[in-house]
């Protein structure tokens, strides 16, 4: 299929009376989608917050914010950030949870700035940006390349963990008679889904990705990131959440969930923080600290590439709205935004590019996370996919009457409900955080393969910004 074309913004001269009648008549068409977009809140979003939506659960938070041509049109926050005692901390536009998987589509930035330096190549073996041989002993003979990581071909498996603790060696996880290496449960071994043959959504492809990013860039994968792509465009975001925890610790917002330690839901119950309330850990096996403490040396001594996974490459981001919306502009501009080049535009068109899709008789992929086809609630979620960068279409999934392309990432974890999409044909997107759902989410589905909630959220963007 071709590859949609970049929004860019260019600067336009009006040297006649009709050309500055059709800007107005521009303007006036951005000001009536904000008058659209002022009900929203009361007609939509805060009913959804409350839990007064039928079938959608209450939620804790909420951030949503819409890009309409490129910049942004429309924002809303509500909910907390978190519980203090008997107080609710409001959630604002700049609160920083961890956005889950959606962090991949950013760690996918960091490996394509590598990439088009020459420094990577994206079909070469990793092995020989690792300090180890990596192979599939299923699939020995074949190579695992940085495309097949990013585009979830590459036959690695999650097993029952993708992570391992500081001291901790990464190479473990792969190497046969090592502590990890688990009878090789970390690899595919069925026919017909060695290396490039069969996508299946692993969060280990990211520790992966985040090896060959330390041992080629010879950093820590949270200070690269941090250094070549967050901090260039402005982004106080980062991989570690210690680095906001010293500098705008209000900032950080908890993930919660109506479970208990049981993991039983109780919607009726009170809001059970999951993750990043009153103590912090900088990385997997570090000692955690109170928000505002002072944290110290982060890992002194560590060696690239020794242990990529103890800042969670496939979801370890803090970062609000704002921030990812950012990230969107970068990639609508080519990868250039306000002067600052993080990629070049053929970067850009290979992520958006479909790497993988489902093939007719849905043989060649796992399109729904573990979901058993014959299950009467399965939905495909996954039919397309780029480099880190899920394809779906809003037509396919009866959200619009004609096909509608959307480009990005969701995320889900700790009671994060995250979507990151974009319309790169008219700049057009939606980024909208969930900080936690009082019900579980499983029980509420739509007719999409998305959770109640977030379906909800995407019908609001469609009847309030349509194209």
């Amino acid at each position: 299929m071709p590859i949609p074309c970049l929004h860019k913004t260019r600067l336009v001269i009006f040297i006649s009376l009709s050309m500055v009648l059709l800007f107005m008549e521009h303007m006036e068409s951005h000001a009536a989608d904000a008058r659209a977009a002022g009900s929203a809140p009361d007609s939509g979003l805060e009913a959804l917050v409350d839990g007064r939506v039928a079938g959608s659960p209450k939620l804790a938070g909420l951030q949503v914010l819409v890009l309409r041509d490129g910049q942004v049109a429309y924002e809303y926050a509500g909910g907390f950030a978190r519980l203090s005692g008997n107080d609710e901390v409001p959630l604002g536009m700049e609160h920083q949870p961890r956005v889950a998987s959606i962090s991949k589509l950013v760690a996918a930035i960091g490996l394509m700035r590598l990439a088009e330096r020459g420094r990577i190549d994206l079909d070469k073996d990793v092995s020989e940006y690792l300090d180890f041989t990596l192979r599939n002993p299923a699939f020995s003979g074949q190579a695992i390349t940085p495309r097949m990581l990013l585009s979830h071909t590459s036959s690695v498996r999650d097993g029952d963990y993708y992570w391992l603790t500081a001291g901790e060696q990464f190479e473990d996880f792969f190497l046969p008679g090592r502590p990890h290496f688990g009878d090789g449960r970390h690899f595919a071994a069925q026919a017909g889904q060695g290396p490039g043959q069969y996508f299946t959504y692993a969060n280990l492809n990211f520790g992966i990705v985040a090896a060959i990013i330390e041992r080629v860039s010879g950093r820590r994968f949270d200070r690269y990131m941090r250094e070549a792509v967050l901090e260039p465009l402005g982004l106080k975001a980062s991989f570690n959440v210690c680095d906001i925890l010293v500098t705008q610790p209000d900032r950080i917002a908890t993930l919660y969930r109506k479970r208990d330690a049981q993991e039983v839901w109780r919607p009726e119950g009170d809001w059970v923080a999951q993750l990043d309330d009153d103590r912090f850990s900088c990385h997997y096996g570090r000692k955690p600290v109170a928000r505002g403490e002072d944290v110290g040396v982060v890992l002194p001594g560590y060696r690239p590439g020794e242990n990529p996974t103890l800042f969670s490459p496939q979801g370890g981001l803090r970062a609000s709205v704002h921030d990812l919306a950012v990230i969107a502009r970068m990639l609508f501009s080519g990868g250039t935004l306000d002067g600052v080049k993080i990629l070049g535009e053929e970067s850009v068109e290979q992520m958006l590019a479909t790497q993988w899709h489902l093939n007719q008789d849905g043989s060649n992929g796992n399109t729904a996370e573990g979901m058993d086809p014959d299950d009467p609630d399965y939905r495909p979620l996954f039919t397309a996919y780029g480099l880190s960068v899920q394809r779906v279409d809003l037509g396919t999934w009866g959200l619009t009457d004609k096909p509608r392309v959307l480009y990005g990432h969701l995320g889900d974890a700790y009671g994060m409900l995250g979507q990151f999409w974009i319309d790169p044909t008219h700049g057009d997107g939606l980024i909208a955080l969930i900080t936690g759902a009082g019900d579980d989410p499983e029980r509420h589905q739509g007719v999409t393969p998305l959770y109640r909630p977030e379906e909800e959220i995407m019908r609001w963007w469609l009847t309030n910004f349509p194209r």
